[in-house]
């Protein structure tokens, strides 16, 4: 990367964080700087694997098990 052929903004930022390593080309120029590939046709990464539908899936988090734990804390206390 030569900052002499970019613009004075971009030199400075590019000066200010990615030089000193405080954030990567990644960090700001994601699906920005480069186009993205053609996906058409390409099955998505996010599908359920059909021997999986159907079943519960574990919690996204440490926080959804906590506000699981807590309704069922609740519920209890709510019942006695």
């Amino acid at each position: 990367m030569d900052l002499s052929k970019q613009t004075q903004r971009a030199a400075e930022i590019h000066t200010r964080y990615l030089l000193p390593g405080k954030a990567t080309c990644i960090d700001c120029h994601k699906g920005i700087a480069h186009e993205l590939p053609n996906m058409q046709g390409v099955e998505p990464g996010w599908k359920l694997p059909p021997e999986l539908e159907g079943e519960k899936l574990p919690s996204a988090s440490a926080i959804d098990e906590l506000k699981r734990v807590m309704d069922k804390v609740h519920r209890a206390a709510l019942a006695n």
